[in-house]
């Protein structure tokens, strides 16, 4: 940590793997909760795939908490992973509007923070 800038950056990157864990603790162990927040069903085949999104979440936020992966390194994978899943839920078909919205919404800030502290760490 260097400077001031840094201290920022770590803050903001803990509170970006904060989110993600809270985010994939409550797909993995509450799915119904979830896909109510985010207007879906309760189809035992989305609460299963959105168990497993939690799960790997809750890993990405964990792994970057614990410092088991180099920020510098990791953070552009994160964002990637993000912008990926804004396309995905973007282009997808059959789900609804507001479901589209927030689920873009929510991995666009993912993106968009981690992308940052990418950024900012060349």
């Amino acid at each position: 940590m260097g400077n001031g800038n840094d201290i920022d950056l770590d803050q903001l990157e803990q509170g970006l793997a904060m989110g993600a864990v809270g985010f994939g603790v409550v797909a993995a162990l509450t799915p119904r909760v979830f896909t109510a927040l985010y207007g879906l069903g309760s189809d035992p085949k989305l609460l299963t795939m959105t168990r497993l999104w939690g799960t790997s979440t809750a890993t990405l936020g964990t792994l970057s908490l614990v410092g088991a992966t180099d920020s510098a390194k990791g953070s552009p994978f994160v964002a990637g992973l993000n912008v990926a899943n804004v396309v995905l839920i973007a282009k997808a078909s059959g789900i609804p509007a507001r479901s589209k919205f927030l689920g873009a919404l929510t991995s666009a800030a993912f993106a968009a923070g981690f992308g940052y502290v990418a950024t900012q760490r060349r």
